[in-house]
């Protein structure tokens, strides 16, 4: 019965997609500022905390419940470069979702991972490994484990106080469970307005497309479009509040795998 249960909550995990919003992130997959290629590899503490109400904690298409979570995200990076273009990433990343009342929705992930990337005219290149463990509950039972391999292209575009930063990402998902296994595109522009050296007015609409190529997915191809706008405060260039509202909408070939969500709340973000 356990194990049944536990491989309807994976089911469920599955069928949110974006329940990790920092599985895309732009910062994540911009280059490090650069270096000489002679110069030591650095260390360093990336994360966010991020409190959020959702009106549809168990990304349900019938069954939506309203509820807060809490989403601790914390990476701990290694940059360097190999060349004056080409740099390198190493890191181990891990963040949780915890719900408040609906427990059905904890999870918990935990991966690492390595990234080259490299600049050409302004543009990013960056083919990405990464393995990951995914937890159903915080950190309590291992519901599966995969192997992500990624290719990405970015660039920002800067006119006057307004940044653009484009983003295609490609993804590959090797896994133990079957129904984890898929192709994913991701199309994403991050957009910040400067009001004044403080505050921002921030934005990433998003379009995702899943296909599932195996087990009980076989054959599932899901979308995912969401927008959000937002309000920052930059404290210091490593420390930053963003408070957002996000709206996304999940459609799929299968019916039970769509849904609406609404997100609000404030997340801090940190680098040391």
């Amino acid at each position: 019965m356990r194990g049944s249960r536990a491989l309807l909550v994976v089911l469920g995990l599955l069928g949110t997609g974006t329940a990790w919003a920092a599985d895309v992130d732009l910062t994540e997959l911009k280059a490090s500022s650069p270096v000489p290629y002679y110069s030591a590899p650095s260390w360093s503490v990336v994360g966010s905390v991020t409190p959020n109400f959702t009106d549809n904690a168990l990304f349900s298409r019938d069954n939506r419940r309203s509820d807060f979570f809490y989403e601790p995200d914390v990476s701990v990076r290694l940059d360097g470069n190999l060349t004056d273009d080409l740099s390198y990433r190493l890191y181990a990343r891990a963040q949780y979702d915890a719900f408040s009342r609906e427990k059905d929705g904890n999870a918990a992930v935990a991966r690492m991972g390595a990234r080259l990337t490299e600049n050409w005219e302004g543009w990013r290149f960056s083919a990405i490994y990464e393995h990951r463990y995914d937890f159903d509950g915080i950190y309590r039972d291992l519901a599966f484990t995969s192997d992500d391999v990624m290719g990405s292209v970015a660039r920002d575009f800067r006119v006057n106080n307004v940044t653009l930063s484009p983003l295609l990402l490609l993804t590959y998902r090797f896994s133990d469970l079957a129904e984890a296994r898929r192709w994913r595109f991701d199309a994403l522009l991050g957009i910040e307005v400067k009001l004044d050296p403080k505050w921002s007015i921030v934005s990433t609409p998003l379009f995702e497309a899943f296909w599932f190529t195996d087990g009980l997915n076989r054959g599932r191809q899901d979308q995912i479009y969401s927008a959000d706008i937002g309000l920052k405060y930059s404290f210091a260039s490593n420390v930053s509040l963003t408070t957002t509202v996000l709206y996304e909408a999940r459609e799929s070939n299968v019916m039970v795998r769509r849904y609406r969500d609404l997100r609000i709340g404030p997340r801090l973000d940190f680098a040391f």
